[in-house]
């Protein structure tokens, strides 16, 4: 059997999540059929929730913009796995963003109900996440700026250093970020080399957006080029390698 209020919930948690979804979209979500689905759209609505009707070809449902609850609805083990995944990023080399992770840690706090705010507690008092001996630290910026250019097909450019300290300006078509090994990578069009190349992020400065924009190969995978191009990872032999 099917909880109702859980299907309910769950269309909640799609609106949220997403701009607009059609009511066939949510259908097939929740393997129930439209008159369901508007059903439970209805119980929303008697539940004060703002959800608008777009009507016609093309309709769709959305909440009202600006809408959101704060995220109450977490179970045990997922306000656990949040908790734990934000005290794990200096397992990534991501030691910057901690203040950041004490600042998501002290709201989800005061927004998580008592039994919930005790998982989130139980990390902090009873598990040591601390980074292994090859993690290298990363500039948090210079993740968020890469990740973001990637996202929004525009170039970036950076000062670079070489596994022999050389050092080179670049502008390049980023395609992936990549974490492995301890270490966070910028697979990427270099357009001084004519080819891709691979950076370490820890060796770049002054990383900036370009207004210049590119089209991302479509289906590119970022692990399936390091294995065939490094099928033996050795960061500080291999990868700045191809970057000089």
């Amino acid at each position: 059997m099917y909880d109702p209020i859980m299907r309910v919930l769950t269309v909640l948690e799609i609106l949220q999540a997403r701009e607009h979804v059609t009511g066939a979209e949510l259908a097939e979500r929740l393997e129930v059929d439209l008159r369901t689905v508007q059903r439970y759209i209805v119980r929303l609505r008697d539940l004060f929730i703002p959800v608008e009707a777009v009507r016609g070809l093309g309709g769709f449902y959305r909440l009202r913009p600006g809408f959101r609850l704060p995220p109450l609805l977490f179970t045990d083990e997922e306000a656990f796995a949040l908790s734990l995944g934000l005290r794990a990023l200096r397992q990534l080399g991501l030691a910057e963003f901690a203040p950041a992770t004490e600042g998501a840690l002290a709201k989800l706090g005061r927004v998580l109900p008592d039994a919930l705010r005790e998982s989130v507690q139980t990390v902090e008092d009873v598990v040591t996440v601390e980074p292994g001996p090859w993690v290298v630290s990363t500039s948090a910026n210079d993740l968020i700026h890469a990740a973001s250019a990637i996202r929004a097909g525009r170039r970036v450019r950076f000062a670079y250093r070489s596994h022999t300290g050389s050092h080179s300006r670049r502008e390049i078509e980023p395609h992936a970020v990549l974490n492995t090994d301890g270490r966070w990578y910028l697979i990427g069009y270099c357009l001084s080399r004519k080819a891709l190349r691979t950076f370490r992020l820890d060796r770049v400065t002054e990383l900036e957006a370009c207004k210049a924009t590119f089209r991302r190969p479509a289906g590119f995978d970022p692990r399936a080029y390091l294995q065939e191009r490094m099928p033996f990872l050795q960061p500080d032999r291999r990868v700045d390698r191809h970057a000089v």
